[in-house]
């Protein structure tokens, strides 16, 4: 139940045991609430990473973070004044991007095509088990790798005629691709701070 009056004239009171909220809403104030995931001290090996990752104008990496913005602020003004303007420390522009052929499941969700995600928070990466939005690996160097898709198309129904364009992180994959090891291994050991 949502609360819409100001008194208990039609028996809205919150703590009515009559008025339980739905699930739906419970779970929705216990995401609002929830702390986000903290990362790990940084080793110098991790601190090159973050380098190497892109942090900022003045750290432009390899161009990971063009995608997975290091941070974002919560809205000035909101419901609860203990989340407004909050940074937000997710790695994600939360903007949905063409991944390629590769990527692509060939559904269609409103204007994204089969091959179009929603870019994925790396917080918390480093407690997770599973990588991609199929959870296809649990290798993070191959991930990595699979953001790179030539244009083209997968051997699965659905796939649109001409296929898809080109993943719009090849370019960032093959910076990575042409890092050292160590570098490649200071970038994974910065993915796993988070």
């Amino acid at each position: 139940m949502t609360r819409t009056a100001t008194d208990d004239l039609k028996n809205e009171g919150f703590n009515n045991p009559l008025h339980i909220l739905a699930d739906w809403m419970q779970f929705t104030l216990f995401m609002r609430f929830l702390d986000a995931p903290q990362p790990a001290d940084l080793t110098a090996s991790a601190k090159r990473g973050q380098d190497l990752f892109g942090t900022g104008p003045d750290k432009p990496g390899i161009g990971c973070a063009a995608c997975h913005t290091p941070q974002m602020r919560t809205a000035p003004v909101m419901m609860s004044a203990v989340l407004q303007d909050k940074p937000a420390n997710l790695y994600s522009d939360l903007l949905v991007h063409n991944m390629g052929f590769k990527l692509a499941d060939n559904i269609t969700q409103g204007a994204a095509k089969g091959d179009m995600f929603r870019t994925t928070p790396l917080w918390g990466l480093g407690q997770r088990i599973f990588f991609m939005h199929d959870g296809r690996t649990d290798n993070l160097l191959e991930a990595i790798r699979e953001h790179a898709s030539p244009a083209g198309c997968n051997d699965k129904a659905g796939c649109p005629k001409g296929g898809y364009p080109p993943s719009e992180a090849n370019t960032v994959v093959k910076r990575f691709e042409a890092l050292s090891t160590n570098a490649k291994q200071a970038i994974l050991d910065f993915l796993r701070s988070l």
